[in-house]
C-alpha cells in the first residue's frame, strides 16, 4: 500500500470520527454527485457526507488537518533555504548570541504581549455575556470591568517591552555588524578598490545593514508573536465551539496557499528594488565625487537625465511589488470576509435554536469570543505564512554584506610580525617582479639599494612602474617574485601597522578629510600635540598660510579640503606625513599638479629634510628631482639609468631625452626659471 493511500485512510478515518463526534444528523438526499460515485466501486460511503454540505465540510476540513504536517514538511511548502543561505541566516544569528539576555527578555515580552492580545474576547464573550448578562449579576460587572483594564494595561507594557528589547537587541546587534564590514573593508587589498564602485560599497554597509535591521528589530520579533496567537487563536476556538473551528480550517489552509504563490514574485521584485537603489545610490556618488568635470564638460543634463532613469526603475519596481502586494492582500482579506461568513451563517441558527433565555445570551457569548478570536487569526496567519520572505529579504541583505567580509583581507600581516625599536631607512629590491591581474610584468628582476638618508628620484615614461614601487614599498601588493627589505629586515616579516608607520606617503592628489587643519595634520599621529603640529607645518612651509586664516589651525577646510589650493593641501599632506616621523619619506609625484611657488616651497622642504630621513620621490616634472642624489630611470619594467642630473645629461640618453622633451614643452628646467621669466616680463 502506498505512502498516499495511507493517508487517504488515515484522513478518511478522522473525518468518520468527526461526523459522529459533532453529532451530525446525515440526510440522504438523492443528488448528481452522488449518482456519479455510485458509479464507481467502494464509493457508496461518500454519498452521506455529501449530502449534507456541513458534514462535507467537516470532512474536507478533517482531511486538511491531516495533510497538514505532510504539507509542512514537504520541499514545496518549506521556505527555500539552500545549505549557503541557511549558512548565512545562522551567520545572522550568530550575532546574537552575545546578547543573549536581550533575546530572554524579547522572548518573554512576546509571549506576555501576545497571549494578553487573546484574553479580551475570552473575557467578554464568556465572563461579561454568561455571568454578568445572562445572571443578570451586576456585582460580577466591576471584577470584569477591572479584569479587562490589567489586560490592556499588561498587553500595553509588554508591547512595550517588545518593541523596546527587539530594537535595542536589533540596534546592538547591527551596530556589531556594520562595524565589522565597515572595518573589514578598510582592511581589503588595494586591487580590490581599482574595480569596486565606492557607491556600492557605501550601499552594502549602508542599505543592506538597514534592510537587516529591519529585520532583526521587527520582522522576527513579529514573527514570534504572530506565532504565538495562531497557536493560540486556533487552540481557543477548538475549545470554545470545535465545530465552527472545522469550518476555518480550509480556509486557513487556503491563506497559507495564496501568499506561497505569490511569495517567489515578491521576492524577485524586492531584490530587484535593493539593485536598483545600489546602481543609484553608486552613480549619484561617482557623479558628485567628480562633479568638477561634469560641470567643465558641460554633461549636467545628460548625467541628470541618466540619474533619472534608474530612479524611474526603481519606481516602476516599486509600483509592481505594490501591485503584488496589493492583490494578495485582496484576495486573504476575500478569504477572510468569507470564513466569518460561513461561520456565521452555519453558527448562528445554533445560537438561536437555544432553550432559554440565559442559554442564548452563553451561546451569543461564545460566538462573540469565537468570531473575535477569529478576527485576530487570519493577520498574524498571513505574517506567518511570509516568513520565507522574510528571511529572503534578510538573507539576500546580508548575503552582500558578508560577500565583503568574506573577501580575503590584503597581504597577509605575520602574526608574530617584527616591530623594532629602531628600523633604519634603508631599502632593498632583490630581484623584485610584479603585474597587476596577471598581465604583463611591470617590473622584471628589479633591484635597487637605497641608503638611509639618501634622496632618490625615480623617473620614467607612464606605465614604466614608478608607482609601482611606491606600492610595493608599503605593501599594498606583494611582489610575485624576488623581496623587498627595510632596514635589513624583509617588509613580509615585519608587521604591517608598523612597517606602515615607518612610511610618510604623499599622493600626487592629495587627500585630505573635512575637518580642522589640526585634524588633517595630526591624522594618523596618536597624540598629536600642537607643538609637534606646528613643527610639522613649518617643516612643510604650511605654517606661514596656516597662520594668516581667521582661525589658524582649527580653521574647517570642508570636504576633502575644497577651501584651500591645490599647493596649499600638497603642504599639508606633507605637514601629515612628516608627524609619523618616519623613517622614509615617498612623494608620489607630489609637485606635478601644483603652482611653481608651491613647488619651490615643497623643494626647500625637502632639502631640508634631506639627510635626515630617506626620500624617495617619483617625478613627471624633471624640475622637482635635479637635485637628487640619484636618479632612476625606469623603462620595461627595469633599470636603465642611473646617476645624478648632471651624469645622465651628459650621457644622453633616456633621462636626457625625457628633459629636452619637457623644455620643449615649455617646462622651466627649474622653478626659479620660471620666476626669473615672469619677472623679466614685467620690467619690459
Amino acid at each position: 500500500m502506498g505512502i498516499g493511500t495511507k493517508r487517504g485512510l488515515k484522513a478518511l478515518v478522522v473525518g468518520l470520527l468527526v461526523q459522529h463526534w459533532i453529532s451530525l444528523e446525515i440526510r440522504s438526499v438523492p443528488s448528481l454527485a452522488g449518482l456519479i460515485l455510485s458509479a464507481f466501486p467502494y464509493s457508496g460511503w461518500l454519498a452521506p457526507y455529501l449530502a449534507d454540505p456541513l458534514a462535507f465540510y467537516c470532512l474536507v476540513a478533517s482531511i486538511l488537518i491531516m495533510s497538514l504536517p505532510w504539507m509542512m514538511i514537504s520541499k514545496r511548502w518549506q521556505p527555500e533555504l539552500e545549505p549557503a543561505q541557511r549558512s548565512t541566516l545562522s551567520r545572522i544569528f550568530s550575532y546574537l548570541k552575545p546578547h543573549s539576555r536581550y533575546v530572554v527578555g524579547v522572548a518573554i515580552s512576546i509571549v506576555g504581549s501576545s497571549s494578553l492580545e487573546l484574553a479580551p474576547p475570552w473575557i467578554i464573550g464568556f465572563l461579561l455575556f454568561k455571568v454578568v448578562i445572562g445572571k443578570g449579576d451586576l456585582g460580577f460587572l466591576p471584577v470584569v470591568v477591572a479584569l479587562l483594564g490589567g489586560v490592556y494595561i499588561a498587553k500595553q507594557v509588554a508591547s512595550y517591552l517588545k518593541d523596546y528589547l527587539s530594537s535595542l537587541l536589533g540596534q546592538k546587534t547591527i551596530h556589531t555588524l556594520r562595524s565589522d564590514a565597515y572595518a573589514h573593508i578598510e582592511h581589503l587589498p588595494v586591487r580590490f578598490f581599482d574595480s569596486a564602485r565606492t557607491g556600492d560599497l557605501i550601499s552594502r554597509v549602508v542599505s543592506d545593514t538597514n534592510e537587516m535591521e529591519k529585520v532583526l528589530t521587527e520582522d522576527i520579533a513579529n514573527l514570534a508573536a504572530n506565532a504565538v496567537v495562531v497557536a493560540g487563536a486556533v487552540a481557543l476556538l477548538f475549545i470554545i465551539d470545535p465545530r465552527s473551528a472545522l469550518l476555518v480550517v480550509p480556509v486557513c489552509v487556503l491563506v497559507v496557499v495564496v501568499v506561497n504563490s505569490f511569495k517567489r514574485a515578491i521576492k524577485r521584485a524586492s531584490a530587484r528594488i535593493r539593485q536598483a537603489v545600489a546602481e543609484l545610490t553608486a552613480k549619484g556618488f561617482e557623479v558628485l565625487s567628480g562633479i568638477r568635470i561634469v560641470k567643465s564638460f558641460r554633461m549636467e543634463g545628460r548625467e541628470a537625465r541618466e540619474f533619472r532613469t534608474r530612479s524611474v526603475e526603481i519606481a516602476r519596481a516599486k509600483v509592481k511589488l505594490t501591485r503584488l502586494s496589493a492583490v494578495y492582500g485582496s484576495t486573504v482579506d476575500l478569504l477572510t470576509g468569507a470564513t466569518l461568513l460561513i461561520v456565521i451563517y452555519f453558527a448562528t441558527p445554533a445560537v438561536l435554536q437555544a432553550p432559554d433565555q440565559a442559554t442564548l445570551v452563553a451561546q451569543t457569548g461564545a460566538l462573540y469570543a469565537f468570531l473575535s478570536t477569529l478576527d485576530k487569526l487570519f493577520k498574524p496567519l498571513v505574517q506567518l505564512s511570509k516568513v520565507n520572505i522574510t528571511l529572503q529579504k534578510a538573507i539576500a541583505a546580508a548575503d552582500r554584506v558578508f560577500e565583503l567580509m568574506d573577501m580575503d583581507p590584503e597581504v597577509k600581516d605575520p602574526s608574530s610580525g617584527l616591530s623594532p625599536a629602531i628600523l633604519e631607512g634603508r631599502i632593498e629590491f632583490d630581484h623584485v617582479s610584479f603585474g597587476y591581474r596577471g598581465t604583463q610584468k611591470v617590473l622584471e628582476n628589479f633591484s635597487l639599494v637605497v641608503e638611509p638618508g639618501e634622496t632618490v628620484a625615480v623617473v620614467g615614461s607612464s606605465g614604466a612602474g614608478k608607482s609601482t614601487v611606491v606600492n610595493l614599498l608599503l605593501r599594498f601588493y606583494d611582489p610575485t617574485e624576488g623581496k623587498i627589505l627595510i632596514g635589513g629586515y624583509p617588509i613580509d616579516t615585519l608587521n604591517l601597522g608598523y612597517l606602515r608607520s615607518k612610511i610618510g606617503l604623499v599622493l600626487q592628489e592629495p587627500v585630505l578629510f573635512s575637518g580642522t587643519l589640526r585634524e588633517n595634520i595630526g591624522f594618523g599621529s596618536p597624540t598629536p600635540t600642537h607643538e609637534d603640529i606646528i613643527q610639522a607645518a613649518q617643516l612643510a612651509h604650511a605654517h606661514e598660510f596656516i597662520a594668516s586664516l581667521p582661525k589658524g589651525y582649527d580653521t574647517d577646510i570642508g570636504e576633502r579640503g575644497v577651501t584651500l589650493s591645490v599647493g596649499q593641501r600638497q603642504r599639508i599632506a606633507i605637514a601629515r606625513a612628516l608627524m609619523k616621523n618616519p623613517s622614509i619619506l615617498i612623494l608620489d609625484e607630489a609637485t606635478s599638479n601644483i603652482d611653481s611657488e608651491s613647488e619651490s616651497l615643497i623643494k626647500d622642504a625637502l632639502d631640508h629634510l634631506a639627510g635626515r630621513r630617506t626620500i624617495i620621490v617619483i617625478g613627471h616634472r624633471l624640475s622637482s628631482i635635479m637635485d637628487a642624489d640619484r636618479i632612476v630611470v625606469l623603462a620595461e619594467g627595469g633599470i636603465v639609468e642611473v646617476g645624478t642630473h648632471d651624469d645622465l645629461i651628459g650621457k644622453g640618453g633616456t633621462y636626457s631625452r625625457l628633459y629636452e622633451a619637457q623644455i620643449e614643452r615649455g617646462e622651466p628646467r627649474d622653478p626659479l626659471d620660471e620666476e626669473m621669466v615672469e619677472e623679466d616680463t614685467s620690467t619690459r
